[in-house]
């Protein structure tokens, strides 16, 4: 039988297969005789095992740097000089090496091959040769003879099911019915192509899947018939990475996306990370499966007594410790990793074991001394230290016989507990009590106002002169009844301009005073304050003025309230852990008005809240407090005023616009401690 394995991963490539005699396995002491090497067309090299008896079972794996075959031989002994020399295409020369009880062949390579086995009587073959990294096809079963055997139902493909997995991967299960159908599984053009050697397909079978509607990266599932051989092609979507295992009678083909891929290592569920391989074993022991991997992983192996059976199994580009697991699963095994030493057992077994070590460990610590300790607390609070440590309500951190207390002078806690318990608080407390990193809030506050006014106004005068008595008698007409003036609608206030026309007729003179003024003007205030809070802590910047008013007391006296007219700032800084800022910002402009009610001044109030993500010392700009008030005023003399055209001779016009608007910049820094970042 010749059975193949390939890795798939790089830069290490490493192939594990095991051989199996036609004979009955059985432990036995034999020896190696003799080896001869020969080349083949193509730039093979056949190595010739000869033994005393039946070949044993060969396990092996190699590697790419330095290149190198490695075949370990159980049970035999070698009669064979150390150092063989070879000298044929690839293969430089065999180190042979004894170890208890085993003997390992070391080929020396000029460069990383494939090499498959074959064991026949007493004679196993081992062939070097041909692409690298090109996946194994296995032969067909031979019968004593040599001939190929006849495809029977029993080799042949009894289902074919689709199934999509928890984590959104499509996985194809192919149920064989004999778990020794020999198999190659390669990637072609963006599809995966699986091949089983003269095996049979029912008719019902050889059709095409369609699983688009499963969504998963499977599109289609395609079976066939070639040249006497099972064709699966499976044909994705996108970008994947697939892995083949195969337990007793089932072959799983999962197939997952590498966007899916992607995001579960950065969310740390990508539990598997070790070197892929490719195994394929047909009813060997779980403990030389368990063996070979502890061989591939340099790691030491304690299996129990009671792990055996034996399992079939066909791996292809799967990380080694998910292979392990796999393995465990079908066996109900389970293992445990400390440090470089892997224990396997029924899970059974381990988990008897750990209860009785935790059970052992909780006597331990009801009879273990109690001790007392006084912890100082730097920089947080001691009695939120002790409610941590007494649990709040909830699960106590301490043992049933430990105690907290809290000694609020020099700010310590007094705990009593056994000694391996003080030590956990002691380390846990070094982490809680640290200091608070801090934030520096730089704020920059202007306000902007723009203020216009256009006034239009006319002034009427008449005087009427005696010329004969030199006596002069003054007409008032609609004004205030005093003076020469008689329509007084003229602009006043600085700044304005007048224009005076006057007519004279007959003694009497009329004057006419147009007057026009327009303003236009605007401000900017800028307050810059600058505050340090911890982190989480609000932090308040208020500026303004506080209005006194009158209130009654329950006892009927009169006293002097407050009450807060303020442009104000709140705000509460973030820290997260990539060194970025949340703030919680709430903005409030807040103004006087003419207006009370009981006598309370009302406050017209703007306010802004929200919550923002900056970097460390970025600027964000927050507006729309805005304020525009429009205003327009008419002065006239009645009727005379409503007199289409000539009544603006009568009228005052006043237009006013004015325009205020908020700006808050905000900066936030953190303040780089190094006592703060211990």
């Amino acid at each position: 039988m010749n059975i193949r394995s390939v890795l798939q991963t790089k830069p290490v490539r490493v192939f594990l297969f095991a051989v199996f005699a036609i004979l009955p396995l059985s432990t036995w002491g034999g020896t190696l005789k003799e080896m001869k090497a020969a080349a083949l067309p193509g730039k093979m090299v056949k190595l010739s095992l000869m033994f005393d008896g039946p070949a044993p079972t060969a396990k092996g794996y190699s590697i790419e740097q330095p290149p190198r075959i490695s075949v370990d031989l159980p049970y035999t002994r070698s009669e064979l000089p150390k150092y063989n020399e070879i000298g044929f295409e690839n293969a430089r020369s065999v180190t042979v090496l004894e170890s208890g009880d085993r003997t390992r062949l070391v080929v020396n390579l000029l460069e990383s091959t494939r090499f498959s086995t074959r064991a026949e009587g007493n004679m196993l073959y081992v062939y070097l040769g041909g692409t690298p990294g090109s996946n194994p096809i296995m032969a067909p079963p031979v019968s004593d003879s040599g001939a190929p055997l006849a495809a029977n139902a029993s080799q042949g493909i009894s289902h074919i099911d689709f199934q999509r997995g928890e984590e959104g991967e499509g996985n194809v299960i192919i149920t064989l019915g004999d778990a020794g159908i020999p198999m190659d599984i390669n990637e072609m053009g963006g599809r995966i192509r699986l091949e089983f050697q003269g095996s049979v397909l029912p008719g019902r079978l050889r059709n095409r899947l369609d699983v688009i509607d499963f969504a998963t990266p499977v599109k289609f599932i395609d079976a066939n018939v070639a040249d006497g051989n099972t064709v699966i092609m499976i044909e994705p979507k996108g970008q994947f990475e697939y892995l083949a295992y195969q337990t007793d009678n089932t072959l799983t083909v999962s197939v997952k996306s590498i966007s899916t891929r992607d995001r579960g290592r950065k969310n740390g569920g990508l539990a598997y990370k070790g070197d892929k391989l490719s195994l394929n074993f047909q009813d060997i022991e779980v403990r030389a499966v368990l063996q070979l991997v502890a061989d591939f992983t340099d790691l030491n192996l304690v299996a129990s007594d009671t792990v055996g059976g034996n399992v079939t199994l066909r791996l292809q580009n799967v990380p080694w410790d998910q292979a392990l697991d796999i393995v465990l699963k079908a066996k109900g095994l389970d293992k445990r990793l400390e440090g470089n030493v892997l224990t396997v057992a029924p899970a059974e077994e381990i988990a008897a074991r750990e209860r009785q070590q935790l059970e052992n460990e909780k006597q331990i610590r009801e009879l273990a001394p109690v001790y007392t300790d006084l912890i100082q607390i730097n920089y947080a609070d001691a009695s939120e230290i002790s409610e941590v440590l007494a649990g709040g309500g909830e699960e106590s951190l301490l043992t049933e016989r430990g105690s907290v207390q809290v000694v609020s002078r020099t700010n310590s806690l007094l705990v009593k507990d056994t000694q391996a318990k003080l030590d956990e608080i002691r380390a846990l407390i070094e982490q809680l009590d640290v200091p608070v990193r801090q934030v520096m809030i730089e704020a920059r506050i202007v306000t902007l106002s723009t203020d216009f006014q256009e006034d239009l106004g006319v002034k009427w005068t008449a005087q009427k002169n005696n010329l004969l008595n030199n006596d002069d008698t003054t007409l008032s007409v609609g004004g205030a009844g005093t003076g020469n003036v008689f329509t007084d609608l003229g602009v006043t206030g600085g700044g304005s301009s007048a224009l005076a026309i006057g007519f004279a007729t007959n003694g009497t003179i009329l004057n006419l005073e147009l007057s026009a003024l327009l303003s236009d003007g605007g401000g900017e205030v800028i307050s810059q304050p600058k505050v340090i809070t911890a982190d989480k802590m609000k932090a308040v910047i208020k500026s303004g003025k506080e209005i006194p008013y009158e209130e009654k007391t329950s006892s009927g006296a009169t006293s002097v309230a407050f009450k807060d007219a303020v442009l104000g700032l709140e705000v509460t800084p973030q820290i997260t852990p990539d060194g970025r800022v949340i703030m919680d910002i709430k903005i409030n402009n807040d103004d006087t008005t003419a207006d009370t009610s009981n006598n309370v001044p009302i406050i017209s109030t703007n306010e802004i809240s929200t919550q923002v993500l900056v970097e460390n010392g970025e600027t964000i700009v927050l507006g729309g407090v805005f304020k525009q008030t429009q205003s327009k005023s008419v002065t006239k003399v009645p009727l005379l005023g409503d007199i289409p055209y000539v009544g603006s001779l009568f009228r005052k016009t006043t237009n006013q616009d004015s325009k205020e608007e908020l700006l808050v910049f905000i900066t936030p820094r953190i303040i780089n401690d190094d006592v703060s970042l211990r």
